[in-house]
């Protein structure tokens, strides 16, 4: 990543949208009587019309994107509060239906990639609370009343599953951007709201520019050759004066096969991002530091 220099271009980029001015004249002049020697009735003078003001045009997707991408790519750190509802259909000897729903609170620094978060989950094994922090110098987790370290031998594994790369607004943009055509643009107070229903060739693009983002990595690869992705709505919410995410809201519809059982997910995830670039350190807890 780079250093955070964008946060003041996004305002100037905002600024720089003048509004129409309104420099026309406001009214002819009275008719002026003929140099004739004849009387005239001079017409009544008519009083000049205000022009309404003009509003100033809302920028278009593509324009949001490339902004809020330049501002984004900045990041040093951010916040994120997400929700996350997990509707699960299995139909195989017999149909089963189940829920899971989670919800997390993070806290993310970009350079050096660390983040601590907070995990709810409600699912039919049970309830689960966890709190968890990924350093550079380790991983730990503090979950029924107790700290741990997470072995050596595993941290690997969960880096690596979790790609923290994607946990930033940069790459979720990049990935909006495959779809730029799609969004229509609205405005809800001091944000600008992207909002699209993808499906179809443009789903399948979205889909792929997703997968290389992941890096081409086989498991995913293969993952995403047996998705079967039926929609993705999103709703994507960008501050005005800087650019930077506000707010993403998902429902994606998919089908997978999995050892011979047909399995169906409607998720939706909403998110909210804060603190941009106010976090400036995550740290651990001494007690996690001690920790076996």
């Amino acid at each position: 990543m780079k250093k955070w220099t964008a946060v003041l271009l996004g305002a100037i980029l905002m600024m720089s949208i003048a509004a129409c001015g309104n420099d026309s004249k406001a009214g002819d002049d009275a008719a002026a009587p003929p140099t004739t020697g004849q009387e005239t009735t001079t017409p009544a003078e008519t009083p000049p019309v205000a022009e309404e003001p003009q509003e100033e045009a809302a920028p278009t997707a593509e324009e949001l994107l490339q902004k809020s991408a330049e501002a984004s790519q900045n990041l040093k750190s951010f916040a994120m509060k997400a929700d996350i509802k997990q509707h699960i259909v299995i139909e195989g000897a017999e149909k089963q239906e189940q829920n899971v729903d989670m919800s997390l609170d993070s806290e993310i620094t970009l350079e050096p990639m660390e983040m601590m978060q907070n995990i709810a989950m409600d699912s039919p094994d049970g309830k689960v609370e966890m709190k968890q922090y990924i350093t550079e110098d380790g991983i730990y987790m503090h979950m029924d009343g107790q700290w741990m370290q997470v072995p050596a031998e595993s941290e690997k594994e969960i880096r690596d599953s979790l790609d923290m790369a994607n946990a930033s607004p940069e790459q979720q943009l990049e990935q909006f951007k495959a779809i730029a055509k799609d969004f229509t643009v609205t405005e809800e107070g001091d944000v600008y709201v992207l909002t699209a229903d993808v499906s179809g060739d443009n789903l399948k693009e979205l889909a792929k520019t997703m997968m290389n983002q992941a890096g081409n990595d086989p498991q995913m690869e293969a993952m995403m050759d047996q998705m079967d992705i039926k929609s993705i709505s999103i709703v994507y919410g960008v501050q005005k004066e800087t650019y930077l995410p506000a707010t993403t809201d998902m429902d994606m519809v998919m089908e997978m096969a999995a050892e011979g059982d047909k399995v169906t997910l409607d998720m939706k995830m909403k998110s909210a991002y804060s603190k941009h670039d106010e976090i400036s350190k995550i740290e651990v807890p001494k007690e996690a530091l001690n920790a076996k």
